[in-house]
């Protein structure tokens, strides 16, 4: 992608970059597949732990988490990387949500929380509406 700036130079635009954090490869290959298809630079992580690990060595716009994984769970996952980074905007997935689940990811800083199974049009939409709202 390029710009062309005010004095008709070009220049490279940074893809947005995206986490997605999952135990399950499946799931971490069919989002890595979609949202490069769709013009993003996508980064995986299969646990908390790992997710916080890459945060630490890079930045990323935004950040895609599930709920339930081993270890690390999504909240927990969400509170370190917003500790790292407080512009990074972190949406939570989980197929076990409750009102008190979602109101403590959006306490900790969620962008949004969504239940499985996600549309992937409308992650894609959520993904969007998070990169403007980190710049």
């Amino acid at each position: 992608m390029t710009a062309v700036d005010a004095g008709g130079a070009t220049e490279a635009c940074a893809m947005p970059r995206v986490l997605v954090i999952d135990d399950e490869r499946d799931m971490l290959e069919i989002l890595q597949d979609f949202f490069e298809s769709e013009g993003y630079s996508v980064q995986v992580a299969d646990s908390g732990e790992r997710a916080i690990e890459l945060c630490r060595r890079d930045s990323f716009d935004v950040a895609i988490t599930d709920m339930r994984m081993p270890g690390i769970d999504g909240l927990h996952t969400l509170i370190g990387l917003r500790q790292l980074d407080p512009r990074l905007q972190v949406i939570v997935v989980t197929g076990y949500a409750s009102d008190d689940t979602e109101q403590r990811c959006r306490n900790a800083g969620a962008f949004e929380c969504v239940q499985k199974p996600v549309d992937l049009d409308t992650l894609l939409r959520l993904v969007g509406a998070a990169v403007q709202a980190r710049d």
